[in-house]
């Protein structure tokens, strides 16, 4: 399997290659030695002069063809004097920086690197004024792609709801021109967590593999027998190697390629069970194209996010229907969960753990009492007794409503709050972590145990289930007054009362389709809610007409059926 240790079906189309071609030829260029210095028979003073001109002629107009951020770059001249900013070791840096973003997967859009490759040369007072401006604009916009994406937070989508850090770049740089500390701030504006760094390490890879000519996809739909007849079992070996799970020429004995299969459908989220059904099959005809730009998505994720989650945080990967929590940087704890099904997507959010509530009630949503209830209670009028649910403020004795007439009920007549009572049957299960936010998602435990066996688990309307909440709970009170027995205890009562944390606890919930495990290998997963595409499409990650300009300028120079409502939200 491709494994990159933390620091520490179809053939790639010819846009791709293009697209692959933009670091070597931004590289070519930046490394040119004409670069090394100024002519020297330009006075400094025309310089100056004419760099004046070139800042008053911004708006409209903005340099060399390429439009400018005005307002910006005019502060950033205007707070250190108005006078050029490249020298050489800066300007080497800078140039070093741009002919790597494409290795980060960042827009070659705002970084000027044809224009600047057609002032490799300056030869009047105005080119080199020219290409300051331009490699001034082109640092603040390097710094915002690496500091708050490279993307506008909305190809993230609807349902991303955490919130950056702060960063004023055209302070940020200016400082650092000004303090001589440029190298410090370029290296300072990525995320520093290793998965991070891991996962850049692992689009170099996979990019080569698409150089290389990728993998040629296994044919047919129907299972791969690993019975030493298939004829499709030398493209699986192949398959296999091309990725690293075999060595290369040496294809093995049938059990050694069962190992190889179900390290593959580990490190995709399948039943590791060496059997090449349809999901499996799918999984292996992804093609390394597809593979890199799933990594860019996600690194453009992690790059929207706030440099530090804290020293202790829970972390739940919604494409993996994984939760694990945090301390000091170290996994914890880490168990199955349950996520929303694709018409219930669970959100992407941060919020912050203050209890645990032993024999939670379950509130109904307005939405799922009208749409999924109701159409239930029109048919069977003893649905809410049945699961327990009775109607809030319904005095006397007809507590579940079996005296009124639901069928003569709407979504624009249905006056009624539900709950359904705390115990075995609560679709919020026996714990519920309480952690307020506005979409009204919560950790809770789950009557419904048997999905957590299931490889795909997005079954519920949006809530978190998890498997093992007592032991999080446990985790999360910390304290010694509370371990398992007292747990235990506290829902045997069947009270409903809610222990509040002594140090309330961040959550993330977060959409990773590509990372890294704990043994450094390259995990993928299925787009369950189709999130990854538009971050792709606004990466521009096959954008062949840029790389094309700057080749020619450097070649110059479910729900379950069987399961009722109450299995949850």
């Amino acid at each position: 399997m491709i494994q990159v240790k933390a620091p520490a079906s179809r053939q790639p189309h010819s846009g791709g290659m293009r697209r692959l071609a933009f670091p070597l030829c931004v590289a070519l260029f930046f490394c040119a030695p004409a670069l090394a210095a100024p002519s020297p028979e330009i006075p400094s003073t025309a310089v100056a002069s004419q760099l004046g001109e070139t800042l008053n002629q911004l708006p409209g107009h903005g340099v060399d063809g390429e439009p400018v951020a005005t307002a910006e770059v005019r502060a950033i001249y205007a707070a250190l004097g108005n006078t050029p900013l490249w020298q050489l070791e800066r300007r080497q840096a800078l140039e070093t920086a741009i002919a790597g973003a494409a290795d980060q997967a960042l827009r070659a859009e705002g970084l000027h690197g044809a224009a600047l490759a057609r002032l490799a040369h300056p030869a009047t007072a105005r080119d080199v004024a020219a290409r300051d401006v331009l490699l001034t604009d082109a640092a603040l916009d390097y710094a915002s792609q690496l500091r708050r994406g490279a993307a506008d937070a909305v190809a993230l989508g609807p349902d991303w709801h955490i919130a950056p850090d702060g960063f004023d770049a055209v302070h940020a740089l200016t400082e650092a021109l000004r303090g001589g500390q440029f190298a410090a701030f370029l290296s300072s504006l990525a995320p520093a967590d290793p998965q991070y760094r891991t996962l850049l390490t692992a689009l170099q890879r996979y990019r080569a593999l698409v150089r290389a000519g990728g993998w040629a996809p296994i044919p047919g739909r129907d299972e791969v027998k690993l019975d030493g007849r298939d004829p499709r079992l030398p493209a699986l070996r192949n398959r296999l190697t091309a990725e690293g799970y075999l060595p290369i020429g040496r294809d093995g004995d049938l059990g050694t390629l069962s190992l190889a299969v179900r390290a593959f459908q580990t490190r995709h989220g399948l039943d590791a069970d060496a059997r090449i059904g349809q999901r499996t099959l799918a999984a292996f005809n992804v093609d390394a194209e597809q593979r890199a730009n799933q990594i860019a998505a996600n690194l453009e994720r992690w790059r929207h996010l706030p440099r530090q989650f804290g020293p202790r945080y829970i972390a739940v990967n919604l494409a993996d229907q994984s939760l694990e929590l945090v301390e000091e940087g170290t996994s914890a704890f880490h168990t199955r969960v349950i996520v929303g099904d694709t018409r219930h997507q669970s959100p992407m959010i941060r919020a912050t753990v203050t209890g645990v509530t032993f024999n939670p009630p379950w509130n109904v949503p307005p939405s799922i009492a009208v749409r999924e209830m109701l159409p239930r209670l029109k048919r069977d009028p003893r649905y809410l007794a049945a699961n327990d649910i009775v109607i809030v403020g319904r005095g006397g004795d007809d507590p579940f409503g079996l005296r009124v007439d639901w069928r003569r009920m709407s979504g624009q007549n249905f006056p009624f709050r539900l709950q359904q009572r705390p115990g075995v049957k609560n679709s919020l299960g026996l714990l519920k972590l309480e952690m307020a936010n506005p979409w009204n998602v919560y950790l809770h435990d789950t009557p419904v145990k048997q999905l957590f066996a299931r490889a795909q688990r997005g079954f519920s309307h949006g809530c978190i289930r998890v498997q093992q909440p007592g032991e999080l709970a446990r985790r999360l009170l910390d304290d010694p007054a509370w371990d398992g027995d007292a747990i235990a205890r506290g829902i045997a009562a069947g009270d409903t009362h809610t222990v509040p944390l002594r140090r309330p606890v961040p959550v993330y919930l977060l959409y990773w389709t590509a990372f890294v495990d704990a043994d450094g290998a390259v995990n993928f997963r299925d787009d369950l809610y189709g999130r990854d595409a538009p971050v792709e499409l606004a990466l521009d990650l096959n954008a062949p007409a840029n790389a094309t300009q700057l080749q020619r300028t450097a070649s110059c120079s479910e729900p379950n059926a069987a399961i009722t409502l109450s299995s949850g939200g």
